[in-house]
C-alpha cells in the first residue's frame, strides 16, 4: 500500500530532529573541592588608585562579594576561593569578635593572644593572612617577617592561615626553610576570614590594645607600608590616616 508522501516527510524530519540533539555536558571544575574554607589568592585587577581613602558608613555594603559557597584549592595555579558572607563581616571601628587559631599545635582565643606578655604588651596585632603555597605572600612576607622582629614583645605580629589544605607541619617547615621568625596561626575552620570579610591572602589587619579593628587591607605596595603605618599611628594613640584599602592578593 502506497503511503502519502506527507508521511515519509514528517518520518525524515523526526530522524533528523532526533539525530542533532546530542545531551550537554555539566561543566568540570578547574580545581577539586577540598573543604569550605580557603582564601583567593588570584591576582586582583583593580589598580590602586581605587583604595578608600576613609572608613564610611557604607563601608560593609561595599566589601567585594565572594563567589560560591564551597572553598577550591588548586596548588598548580595558586588560587582558592573563599566562601565568606561579607554580610557578616566586622568593619572598621568594630570590637573584634573571639575566635581560636592553632600556633605550634596549641589553640589560643584571640583575647588570650592579646593579653600574652610575651606576645604583645598592650594587646595590639597585626595579622596577615597568609599561606605557604600563594605566589603573592612570596611577595611580603619577608617585609612581614622584619616587622615582626622590630616589634617583638611590643606588638604581636602573626601569620594568619586559614587556607584549606594547610597543616601545622608543612607551614613549619617551609617557615624554618626560608628561616621566617613571625608566628604562624591557623584557622582551619576559616572563622578568621569570616569575620573579617577576607577573600585574599596578604590582606593585613590591625587590631588596637582595645580590640577594636583599626586597618584592613594590604600590607603593601611598591611606595605604601600600610600596615605598618597604620600601626604606628595606632602605637601613637592617633587616627589611622587611611583605613582600609582594596584587599590585592
Amino acid at each position: 500500500m502506497r503511503l502519502p508522501s506527507a508521511l515519509f516527510t514528517g518520518l525524515g524530519l523526526l530522524i533528523l530532529t532526533s539525530c542533532s540533539e546530542t545531551p550537554q555536558s555539566e561543566p568540570s571544575s578547574s580545581a577539586p573541592e577540598v573543604g569550605s574554607t580557603a582564601l583567593d589568592i588570584s591576582p586582583d585587577s583593580h589598580p590602586a588608585a581605587n583604595e578608600e581613602r576613609h572608613s564610611h558608613p557604607h563601608a560593609q555594603a561595599e566589601r567585594q562579594h565572594v563567589s560560591g559557597s564551597h572553598g577550591r584549592h588548586d596548588h598548580g595555579n595558586a588560587h582558592q576561593d573563599h566562601g565568606a558572607d561579607p554580610s557578616t563581616a566586622i568593619t572598621i571601628g568594630d570590637k573584634v569578635p573571639d575566635f581560636e587559631v592553632a600556633i605550634e599545635g596549641k589553640t589560643w582565643k584571640l583575647s588570650e593572644l592579646r593579653e600574652d606578655p610575651t606576645m604583645t604588651s598592650d594587646g595590639t596585632l597585626v595579622l596577615t593572612f597568609w599561606c605557604s603555597f600563594c605566589h603573592s605572600c612570596r611577595d611580603v612576607e619577608k617585609h612581614l617577617d622584619e616587622l615582626a622582629k622590630q616589634y617583638q614583645g611590643t606588638v604581636g605580629v602573626i601569620a594568619l592561615d586559614a587556607s584549606a589544605g594547610e597543616t601545622a607541619e608543612g607551614v613549619a617547615a617551609f617557615a624554618a626553610e626560608n628561616g621566617f621568625t613571625f608566628p604562624i596561626a591557623l584557622s582551619p575552620g576559616g572563622t578568621a576570614a569570616d569575620i573579617f570579610g577576607t577573600r585574599r591572602t596578604t590582606t593585613t589587619v590591625v587590631i588596637d590594645s582595645d580590640g577594636v579593628l583599626r586597618y584592613c587591607g594590604r600590607f603593601s605596595d611598591q611606595e605604601h607600608n600600610f600596615a605598618e603605618d597604620a600601626l604606628k599611628a595606632v602605637l601613637a594613640g592617633e587616627d589611622v590616616p587611611l583605613k582600609k584599602t582594596r584587599q590585592k592578593g
